[in-house]
């Protein structure tokens, strides 16, 4: 549950980074980029993906057995991360001496580590998992417990 936490704090915050120099918001991206790097469009930005998978990631955090969600938001989060990393190569390819590594803000790296923590999160056991009492059954005279 902790680091399911932690990977929905950090994928909000991601939203409000900068994902590409210079000083370039998920909210400036349109959706569009992630499957054409010669997009015009501008409306709806990234939020709309980011939005919904954070959401996910929070309601698998949260409920109990709600593991599928996380997966979901997690995966969510990865594929615009690495959309948006495949589309910026390419946009990078077209000016000489430009590398996708200079490109890259924070935010990025913020998002991409917030989807794997995700994503690994689901796999692992919840808090939510029952409890067990033992109780003193003495009905036996010999102190052994029932469970």
């Amino acid at each position: 549950m902790v680091l399911g936490a932690i990977s929905t704090i950090r994928l909000v915050v991601a939203m409000f980074m900068s994902w590409q120099s210079p000083d370039i918001h998920p909210s400036d991206v349109p959706f569009a980029f992630l499957f054409d790097d010669s997009t015009t469009s501008n409306d709806p930005s990234l939020l709309i993906a980011l939005i919904p998978a954070a959401i996910l990631l929070a309601a698998g955090t949260v409920l109990p057995r709600a593991r599928v969600a996380r997966i979901v938001g997690a995966l969510v989060a990865l594929a615009v991360v690495v959309l948006f990393g495949i589309q910026l190569n390419q946009v990078a390819d077209k000016f000489p001496g430009s590398d996708l590594g200079d490109m890259l803000d924070p935010g990025f790296y913020v998002a991409a580590i917030a989807g794997l923590a995700g994503l690994v999160s689901a796999f692992l056991p919840s808090g939510w998992a029952q409890r067990r009492s033992v109780e003193d059954d003495s009905r036996f005279g010999d102190g052994r417990a029932t469970y």
